[in-house]
């Protein structure tokens, strides 16, 4: 168990660390997250058909049951790293990544209107002390979409609320093998992003940047994915749900090290009932 739990905490360092490239990337979140799944899909595409040439008519014929549902998925999943690419850009990595972490409690509420999950009173406790949080840390500047800190916040929202619909519909996609879903889904955001790209950025991209891209591709799509699926093999599912809260964290310390992004007391204050709630959820569970 402890090597799983060493590929659980690996993953969530790498993935911690997502924020420092995109930064680094001199990208646009958009454009960013379009490479990103683009890379990635290529990346399944190589080395599943490299020992099965079959392997992507094997891979449709599973999802074809479910492909709107698939589809979906994809559109989502994009969205997801544009909205959160976009927050890291615009404000401080700290406060984009706790207000992301609201996803798990967006999920208890969508999991509630979807899958007509009952919500106790405790949860909707925890859910109001994650929002107080999300509020605190939202509020503690100019309350405007003229200010750029202030949009990274409304993008790391977002970001949360289509991560958390990720979620959801994954728990309809139970049956369909891993590597099939996650080839697919990386294919259909590729879809939903390319004429976003086109049309309002263009597809030109540096050398420099493409490098930037495929670091993030290869080691936080690709092997970070790949370790934590190893990992949830060894491991508890509510134990890596606990140990997941190492990437927040690890974003946080990076921000301060390398940029030198020191969180506000407010930032430290919400984030720290976000990631409370999140994790008194995941007791109840």
């Amino acid at each position: 168990m402890i090597y799983g739990r060493t590929k659980i905490i690996a993953s969530m360092v790498i993935w911690g660390s997502v924020g420092i490239f995109a930064r680094y990337s001199n990208l646009s979140g958009l454009k960013l997250a379009f490479y990103r799944v683009l890379l990635g899909s290529l990346i399944f595409l190589f080395f599943y058909t490299l020992n099965d040439s079959g392997w992507v008519k094997k891979a449709f014929s599973e999802i074809k049951p479910k492909v709107h549902l698939v589809f979906l998925l994809g559109a989502v999943l994009g969205l997801n790293w544009v909205f959160f690419f976009s927050a890291v850009l615009y404000t401080d990595i700290a406060k984009a990544t706790l207000i992301y972490y609201l996803a798990p409690i967006i999920v208890v509420m969508l999991s509630a209107i979807f899958l007509k999950e009952e919500i106790t009173t405790k949860r909707i406790i925890l859910i109001f002390i994650a929002l107080l949080g999300a509020f605190i840390i939202g509020t503690q500047g100019e309350i405007s979409l003229k200010s750029k800190d202030f949009l990274g916040i409304i993008f790391a929202f977002l970001g949360a609320l289509f991560y958390a619909s990720v979620t959801i519909l994954g728990r309809y996609l139970r049956d369909i093998e891993s590597s099939y879903l996650t080839f697919f889904q990386l294919f259909f955001a590729t879809l939903i992003l390319f004429p976003l790209v086109g049309a309002f950025e263009g597809l030109k991209i540096s050398l420099y940047s493409l490098s930037v891209v495929g670091i993030i591709a290869i080691v936080h799509t690709s092997f970070a994915l790949l370790i934590y699926m190893g990992g949830l093999k060894e491991v508890e599912a509510n134990e890596a749900a606990l140990l997941s809260y190492i990437d927040p964290l690890s974003a946080v310390v990076y921000a301060l090290l390398i940029f030198g992004e020191v969180p506000t007391v407010r930032t430290i204050i919400g984030g720290g009932l976000i990631l409370l709630a999140s994790a008194l959820d995941l007791k109840m569970r």
